[in-house]
């Protein structure tokens, strides 16, 4: 019989699990009955507390008879009430209770909520916007770098006549910065009381033009009692005359004038002015004959307003030296104002000029054309006839034609 050739092994001897156990390592023999007797010891907790747990019972249905609501209640006792401290809650007197001002109240309304510095970003207007409310009283306003009247008349819905006639003459030729001018609530003028001159409201009245005295009497500008037209008011009382006219006022630039009080240039500080000239006057003629009489000569308004379509030509009412001729700061926007010896001629709010400076017209030569420059609602010529650089009411003179 052939002999198996032994097989020699040189890496180590591999021990199948079905081997004989000494030939397993010590301790995979140790790790093996420890988890054996674990095994051993959870089986029997587990069957002890299955063995031991208490026998579930079902509980009898309770039934409810009338005797249970017979039974006497149990008195619980007497809760103590503790009263809360008088400071929190109003007093009991209405007259007691803390008020607030009118003042007070409306700084509280004018004062914005502060807002944390996380919420910067953030853009609130906590206020209700409403529109523009009639004013009943009058009122103040601080002048600011670069006011003029006329622009504070228009922000307020006035004339300019209105502010001129309710504050210092001098602020209608000068306006500076810091000046605080009196803002009346509608169109009028103001007075002081005179007691020397011993003119009751009703005179007051006609004095300014206004043909009801209680117009003056109801004003809650004056915050008067109720009182007569014929009451005498203390003196240096100031009242305001709604629809009053005050005296003519010359909004005009400064004017040079000759010995005899003529006018020789106007507004000469301009670049508009056309220096010192002198000579001229001939015949009135209509400067604007195709146009419409809309506005009269009165006190505060120191010419005539003819209405005409944009472009219609305008005349010169006389003949003279062009003195001035070009954009005027004082409300008339494009202007030509024309000398005639004594006599002087304005055309206010033309569209466009046809004459300049160093030029001599004649009467009835075409000067310009209507238009709606400066202080104007509306194309018309403002037109103004001055002697001795006063005005005059030119539907008066002779020529004119109004």
């Amino acid at each position: 019989m052939r002999r198996r050739r032994a097989y020699r092994h040189s890496g180590p001897t591999l021990v199948s699990p079905y081997g004989r156990a000494e030939a397993l390592p010590r301790w995979r023999r140790l790790v093996g009955w420890l988890c054996l007797l674990a095994a051993i010891g959870l089986t029997t907790a587990a069957a002890y507390l299955v063995i031991s747990a208490p026998a579930l019972t079902v509980a009898a249905p309770v039934v409810v008879t009338e005797d249970a609501f017979k039974t006497t209640p149990t008195l619980l006792p007497e809760t103590v009430i503790v009263a809360e401290a008088p400071s929190t809650r109003p007093p009991a007197n209405p007259a007691e209770r803390p008020t607030i001002s009118p003042a007070q109240i409306l700084e509280l309304l004018a004062t914005p909520p502060e807002i944390s510095a996380g919420d910067k970003g953030l853009n609130y207007d906590p206020f209700t916007l409403v529109a523009n409310r009639a004013r009943a009283k009058m009122t103040s306003y601080v002048a600011q770098r670069g006011d003029t009247i006329d622009g504070i008349a228009n922000r307020y819905g006035l004339t300019k006549e209105s502010i001129a006639w309710c504050n210092d003459y001098r602020l209608a030729l000068v306006l500076r910065p810091g000046d605080v001018v009196n803002i009346p609530p509608v169109d009028g003028a103001c007075h002081t009381v005179i007691r020397t001159q011993s003119k009751d409201i009703r005179a007051i009245a006609e004095q300014y033009g206004v043909e009801d005295p209680y117009a003056i009497i109801d004003s809650a500008a004056n915050d008067l009692p109720d009182i007569a037209p014929e009451t005498l008011l203390p003196s240096g009382t100031r009242l305001f005359i709604p629809g009053g006219e005050g005296e003519i006022i010359t909004w005009n630039a400064p004017v040079q004038q000759d010995g005899a009080g003529n006018v020789v240039a106007f507004d000469p500080g301009s670049p508009f002015s056309c220096g010192a000239r002198s000579g001229g006057g001939t015949r009135w003629v209509n400067p604007l004959p195709n146009g419409s009489y809309v506005r009269g000569y009165y006190a505060g308004h120191s010419g005539i307003d003819i209405a005409a379509p944009t472009g219609t030509p305008i005349y010169a009412a006389n003949g003279g030296p062009v003195l001035y001729a070009g954009w005027n700061n004082w409300g008339y926007g494009t202007t030509v104002v024309i000398g005639h010896g004594p006599w002087s001629t304005l055309y206010g709010h033309m569209s466009s000029r046809a004459v300049g400076c160093g030029q001599v017209v004649g009467a009835g030569q075409v000067i310009g054309y209507v238009g709606s420059t400066g202080n104007s609602s509306g194309p018309h010529l403002h037109f103004e006839i001055r002697f001795r650089n006063q005005p005059q009411d030119p539907a008066a003179t002779s020529g004119i034609g109004w």
